[in-house]
C-alpha cells in the first residue's frame, strides 16, 4: 500500500512538474513568437504545446497576450495529467490521447458552441454568417478584432449584376447604394488611330455601393454573434497549425481565442484575405502550379470640384488610359506608357451646403507584379486633374483609398478542413480585379451546400469538401484558367496595347464582354463563358477586333504561358486534357477493405484449418517424448 501510494504521489509530482516546466517553456516561447511547429513536453500529448524549435522569430506581442498563451499551455497540460489519472484508476479504459487533452483543457476557458465559426468579417464573411443565420437558421458567430470598423474599400458594380444578386439572394440591396449612372464612358484614344479625346460610351448602368448601409444589412442577423477577438496561427501542413489555436476533431474543431475564449464548432470559414494565414493555396496533386499572384494597386479620394470637373457628371468613367497629362516630362511619360494606370471617375452629386459637386477620382494599376507604387498612383492622379483643368480645394480631400488587390495564384489546397471564402479562396476575377459581386453570387451556393450537408449530420472534412466544390467546381475552375491567362497577357501589355486591346473587348456585343467581367455562375452574361467551346467562340470574336500587333503579341503569349504553366489554358478553350480536378469528398476506406481482401480472407481461413493439425502433432510429440 505505501509503495502504490508513494508511486501515485511521484505520477502526480511528474505531471504537476510537467504542467510548470509547459507553463514556463510556453511563456518564453510564445513572448518570443517563435514561429514553428509545437512539441509536446508531456508523454502521450501529442503535438499540441510546449518548446517551439524553430529560431525564425515573429513580432513580439504583449504581456498580456504571452501569459493567456502560457495558461493554454499550463491548461494542455493539466488535463493530459487530468485524464491520465482518471483513466489509470478507471482500468481497462483506453489510454487517452492528445486530442482528448486538448479539449479538455479547452474547458478551462469561456466557451461558445456554434455550427459554423466565420473569421474575417470583410463583406464575404459577414454575408456567408448572415444567410447561414437568417436563411438556414443555424448559430453562427463572426470573428474579427476590428469587426466594428468601416469597411475600408468603395465598391463599384454593373447595375444589371446587383439586381441579380438581389434577386438571388432575396434581399433589398438597392437600398444599399449610394449613386448610381446610366451610361459608362471609357477614353482609350491616342494610339491605333483613335484621337486622343475619343470617347467610348457604353450604354450600360453603373452604381457605387454604400458599404456602411450594406455592412448595417448584413450585421442585422440576431443569430450571428459577433466577437471582436483574434486567432492566431498558422497553417504550416494541410490541417496542421503552429499552435493549439485550431485543433480539428471527428466531430468538429475548437478555436481558442487571443481573448482567452474559446469556440467550439462543427465548421471554420476563413474569410481573412487572399493572404490569409489559416489557408493553404497550393495546387491539387499532379497538376502545374499556376502563375503567382499579380497586384491591382490604386490610390483614390473624394474631392468637392469647384465648377466643371472635365468628364461628364450624368456618366461613371470607368478607364481614361490617356498619357498626354504627363507630357511635360517626357521621362515621366515613357514610365507611364510601359507601366500603365488609368483613372476611374464616380461624380457623385452636389454636396449639403455647397454649391459644387463631390467626385471620387481613384487612379489604377490594373495589375502589375511588381505592384506599382502607391505615390506613383496618386502623383499620376492629381497631375491629371490639373491637366484637365479640374479646380478642387485641397482641404476637401476625404475618403483616401488605397487598394491592394492580389488576383490570380493558386487556388486552396484540396483536403483542408477550414473552408476559404472570397479573396482568401483566390476569388478576385484574375483579369479585372473584380469581387464584390462573385463573392456574393457564389455566398447563396455556398450557405446553401454547407447548411445542407450539416443537415446530414456530415463529417467535418464531407462538409467543407462539398463547400469547396460549390466553389470551385470543375467547370468554375476551366473558367477561372482561362482569366488566368487573362491577367497574364493584360500584364505584359504597355498602355498602347491596353488601349487597343480595350477599344476591341467592348466592341464585342455587350453580353460577351459584360459575361468575361462577371466571370461566375448566376450573373448575367456568363452562360457565354461557361463552357469550353463558348470561351473558345469568345475568344475567336475578340481577335477580330483588337490591333493585328495585339493578335500577334497574343499568339505569341499563348505560347509561352504554355509552355511555363501546362496545360491549363489549353483545356479550358478545347475538350483536351479533361477537366480540372474536382474537390468533392472521398470517405477513407474501411479498415476492412484495405490491402487484398480476398488474400488475407484465404491466410486467416488457412491458419484456422491447419491450428488442430498443429495442436495435435504437439500432444503426439509431447506423448512420444514421454
Amino acid at each position: 500500500m505505501e509503495r502504490g501510494s508513494r508511486h501515485g504521489r511521484r505520477r502526480c509530482g511528474l505531471q504537476w512538474g510537467a504542467a510548470i516546466a509547459g507553463t514556463y517553456s510556453a511563456a518564453l516561447c510564445l513572448r518570443a513568437r517563435y514561429s514553428s511547429a509545437f512539441v509536446s513536453p508531456v508523454p502521450g500529448l501529442g503535438a499540441t504545446s510546449g518548446l517551439a524549435k524553430s529560431a525564425v522569430r515573429r513580432p513580439q506581442g504583449s504581456n498580456a497576450q504571452d501569459v493567456r498563451w502560457a495558461l493554454t499551455a499550463a491548461g494542455v497540460c493539466w488535463a493530459a495529467g487530468l485524464v491520465n489519472r482518471v483513466s489509470r484508476s478507471a482500468a481497462p479504459k483506453e489510454r487517452p490521447s492528445a486530442k482528448d487533452a486538448f479539449f479538455a483543457a479547452a474547458e478551462v476557458f469561456d466557451e461558445e458552441e456554434v455550427d459554423v465559426a466565420v473569421i474575417g468579417a470583410g463583406p464575404g464573411g459577414t454575408l456567408l454568417a448572415y444567410l447561414l443565420a437568417e436563411q438556414h437558421g443555424r448559430k453562427v458567430c463572426l470573428i474579427d478584432p476590428a469587426a466594428s470598423k468601416k469597411w475600408p474599400n468603395n465598391y463599384g458594380v454593373w447595375q444589371a449584376e446587383w439586381d441579380a444578386l438581389a434577386a438571388k439572394l432575396g434581399v433589398d440591396l438597392n437600398a444599399c447604394l449610394q449613386a448610381q449612372w446610366k451610361v459608362t464612358d471609357c477614353y482609350f484614344g491616342g494610339s491605333w488611330e483613335l484621337p486622343v479625346d475619343n470617347r467610348l460610351r457604353l450604354d450600360r448602368p453603373y452604381a457605387r455601393v454604400d458599404r456602411a448601409k450594406l455592412k448595417q444589412l448584413l450585421r442585422s442577423s440576431p443569430n450571428v454573434k459577433v466577437i471582436e477577438s483574434e486567432v492566431e496561427c498558422k497553417a504550416i501542413a494541410n490541417n496542421v497549425f503552429d499552435c493549439p489555436a485550431i485543433r480539428h476533431s471527428g466531430s468538429g474543431s475548437v478555436i481558442l481565442l487571443a481573448d482567452g475564449s474559446a469556440i467550439r464548432t462543427k465548421l471554420i470559414v476563413d474569410s481573412t484575405g487572399f493572404e490569409s494565414s489559416l489557408t493553404r493555396r497550393l495546387p491539387a496533386p499532379g497538376q502545374a502550379p499556376g502563375p503567382a499572384a499579380g497586384y491591382q494597386i490604386a490610390y483614390g479620394c473624394e474631392v468637392i470640384v469647384d465648377g466643371d470637373f472635365y468628364y461628364a457628371p450624368e456618366a461613371m468613367t470607368l478607364f481614361d488610359y490617356r498619357t498626354d497629362h504627363l507630357s511635360f516630362d517626357k521621362e515621366w511619360e515613357q514610365r507611364a506608357e510601359k507601366e500603365p494606370t488609368f483613372i476611374y471617375v464616380m461624380p457623385l452629386g452636389p454636396v449639403p451646403g455647397e454649391p459644387n459637386a463631390a467626385v471620387f477620382f481613384e487612379e489604377t494599376s490594373l495589375v502589375a507584379r511588381p505592384a506599382i507604387s502607391f505615390e506613383e498612383c496618386k502623383q499620376r492622379c492629381f497631375a491629371r486633374l490639373r491637366h484637365l483643368g479640374v479646380s478642387y480645394r485641397e482641404e476637401t480631400i476625404s475618403d483616401e483609398e488605397f487598394c491592394y488587390i492580389p488576383m490570380g495564384g493558386n487556388l486552396p489546397e484540396p483536403g483542408q478542413r477550414i473552408v476559404a471564402f472570397g479573396a482568401a479562396a483566390a476569388m478576385v476575377h484574375p483579369s479585372t480585379g473584380y469581387q464584390l459581386c462573385r463573392m456574393m453570387a457564389s455566398s447563396k451556393d455556398v450557405a446553401d451546400t454547407i447548411a445542407e450537408e450539416l443537415a446530414k449530420d456530415s463529417r467535418p472534412d464531407a462538409v467543407a469538401a462539398a463547400a469547396y466544390e460549390a466553389i470551385w467546381s470543375p467547370q468554375n475552375q476551366a473558367q477561372r484558367d482561362f482569366a488566368v491567362f487573362g491577367g497574364e497577357f493584360l500584364m505584359e501589355l504597355d498602355v498602347a496595347g491596353l488601349r487597343g486591346w480595350f477599344q476591341g473587348f467592348f466592341n464585342l456585343p455587350e453580353d460577351l464582354w459584360a459575361g468575361f467581367l462577371a466571370g461566375w455562375p448566376s450573373l448575367p452574361g456568363n452562360s457565354n463563358h461557361e463552357s469550353w467551346f463558348a470561351r473558345l467562340t469568345f475568344g475567336l470574336q475578340l481577335v477580330t477586333k483588337i490591333p493585328p500587333p495585339v493578335v500577334l503579341r497574343l499568339m505569341a503569349a499563348i505560347g509561352r504561358f504554355s509552355l511555363t504553366y501546362g496545360v491549363s489554358l489549353i483545356r479550358s478553350v478545347t475538350p483536351l486534357f479533361g477537366s480540372p480536378p474536382s474537390y468533392a469528398y472521398t470517405p477513407p476506406v474501411p479498415k476492412e477493405e484495405i490491402g487484398d481482401v480476398a488474400a488475407k480472407r484465404e491466410a486467416m481461413e488457412m491458419m484456422k484449418g491447419s491450428a488442430p493439425k498443429i495442436e495435435a502433432q504437439a500432444v503426439a510429440e509431447k506423448a512420444k517424448g514421454k
